[in-house]
């Protein structure tokens, strides 16, 4: 008898330990859940300067915009491909209503970068005046670029692979 409860404990705790690592890896595959964060210039700055040795992409977009929506495929791509090399892309959203409509925007699209929200400070820095709007930093923190308006993935990897390289 002692034997068999010791068989279904051990049972109990390997199914324990499965779902636990489906949790955690599930969670590590995408950033898609119930709410984004929102994030003031401060919080963006401080990421930003603990990022120094990465290339960072800094993507400025919103739901509704059309060259956005295009642009975000490739960012999923080129961070699939560059985020064990290097590569560090962060979004930040600019939707009005960011916390109703942008989790499931994220899930639907599949992103697997870290997405905020624009805390409400931060158009003003970038001097933002449209979607989707991309600064580019090299690995000494400084900007490499800043693209206005959609970028093709290809282009992207053109400029990270030089970028990355230094």
């Amino acid at each position: 008898m002692e034997r068999i409860v010791s068989k279904k404990m051990s049972k109990q705790k390997c199914f324990t330990f499965l779902f636990a690592a489906i949790v955690i890896f599930a969670s590590a595959i995408s950033y898609a859940g119930d709410s984004v964060k929102k994030i003031h210039l401060a919080e963006l700055t401080t990421l930003l300067e603990s990022s120094k040795g990465k290339v960072v992409i800094l993507d400025l977009w919103a739901t509704w915009c059309p060259p956005c929506k295009k642009e975000i495929p490739g960012f999923i791509n080129l961070y699939k491909k560059y985020k064990d090399k290097g590569l560090e892309i962060i979004g930040v959203a600019f939707d009005e209503n960011g916390q109703e409509v942008v989790p499931p925007f994220m899930k639907k699209m599949g992103i697997n970068y870290p997405v905020y929200l624009d805390g409400g400070d931060i158009a003003q820095k970038y001097d933002l005046q449209a979607y989707p709007t991309t600064i580019v930093y090299g690995k000494d923190g400084k900007v490499a670029s800043k693209h206005i308006g959609y970028v093709s993935e290809k282009e992207f990897e053109d400029e990270l692979s030089s970028l990355l390289k230094k």
